[in-house]
C-alpha cells in the first residue's frame, strides 16, 4: 500500500501533503519501523524507578518537540536529500543546452584571452589547494563553476550506478569514475611539469597550449548541440531514446 501511495505522489497528485501524511502514518504502523518504538518510550519514561516503585514520566506534550526532531534526522534528512538529488538532477537535464552554451562562451573568451596576450596570465587563476581537504571543498565549487559540463555527467554515473547495480558495486562504479578523470590530470600535471622549467617565456608557452585546449574544448561543446547529443529530456521521456 505505501508503495502504491508513493506511486500517487511520483505521478504528480494534488493530495500531496495529505498522501505525505497518510505515507508517514502507515510507516510508523508498519513492522518495519518497530525499532523506533522503544526509542519513543524511552523519552517519555524517565528511566528512573523509586523504591516503592514509583517511576517519573514525561508529559508527552514535553516530548513531542523531542520526537519530532527525531523523526525529522530519521526521515526528514534523507527524503529532502532525495528531493534535492532528483530536482538537481531535473533541473541540470533541463539546462544541458544552456550550459553547454555557457562553457562554450566562457572558454572561447578564456582561450582568446590567453592567445592574444603577451604576458601569461596561468598563475592568476586560483590554484589547486595542495591540503586535500581544501582541495575537495575547491573541486566541489569547481564543478559548478569551473567545469560546468562536468557536474550533469557525474551525476548521470550517479544515478546510472545506483540503477544498475548494488551499492559495493556502485561505489566501486563511482570511485573508478572518479579515478580514471583523476588519472588524466595527473597526466596533465607531469606533461606540464615537463614544459614548464623556471622562466618568463615557458608560462607563456603554456598560455598558448591552454588556450588551444580550450579552442578545442569549444568546438566540441558547440559539435555536441549540433549533434544532438546534448537534450533536455529525461530519461523515459518521448523521444529520450533512454529507458523507454
Amino acid at each position: 500500500m505505501v508503495e502504491a501511495l508513493i506511486g500517487r505522489l511520483a505521478e504528480g497528485s494534488l493530495l500531496g501533503p495529505l498522501l505525505g501524511l497518510l505515507i508517514g502514518a502507515l510507516l510508523g504502523l508498519s513492522p518495519i519501523a518497530l525499532p523506533t518504538i522503544p526509542a519513543v518510550l524511552s523519552t517519555v519514561s524517565r528511566g528512573y524507578v523509586y523504591e516503592n516503585g514509583y517511576r517519573l514520566r514525561t508529559p508527552v506534550a514535553e516530548a513531542f518537540p523531542s520526537i519530532l526532531a527525531f523523526t525529522a534526522g530519521m526521515n526528514g534528512v534523507l527524503g529532502i536529500a532525495g528531493y534535492v538529488f532528483v530536482t538537481v538532477t531535473v533541473v541540470l537535464a533541463r539546462a544541458a543546452v544552456a550550459l553547454h552554451l555557457f562553457a562554450a562562451a566562457a572558454m572561447l573568451v578564456l582561450a582568446f584571452r590567453l592567445l592574444t596576450r603577451r604576458t601569461s596570465v596561468c598563475g592568476r587563476p586560483g590554484a589547486i589547494p595542495p591540503e586535500p581537504g581544501r582541495a575537495f571543498l575547491y573541486g566541489v565549487g569547481f564543478s559548478i563553476g569551473g567545469c560546468p559540463g562536468c557536474g550533469p555527467v557525474a551525476l548521470a554515473v550517479g544515478s546510472a550506478a545506483a540503477a544498475v547495480a548494488g551499492p559495493v558495486y556502485g561505489l566501486a562504479i563511482i570511485v573508478a569514475f572518479v579515478l580514471g578523470h583523476a588519472l588524466v590530470l595527473l597526466a596533465a600535471a607531469a606533461i606540464g611539469s615537463r614544459l614548464l622549467p623556471d622562466g618568463h617565456v615557458s608560462w607563456l608557452r603554456l598560455d598558448l597550449l591552454v588556450g588551444v585546449l580550450l579552442l578545442l574544448g569549444t568546438a566540441y561543446y558547440v559539435f555536441r548541440i549540433i549533434n544532438g547529443d546534448v537534450t533536455t529530456l529525461l530519461p523515459g521521456e518521448p523521444g529520450s531514446t533512454v529507458l523507454p
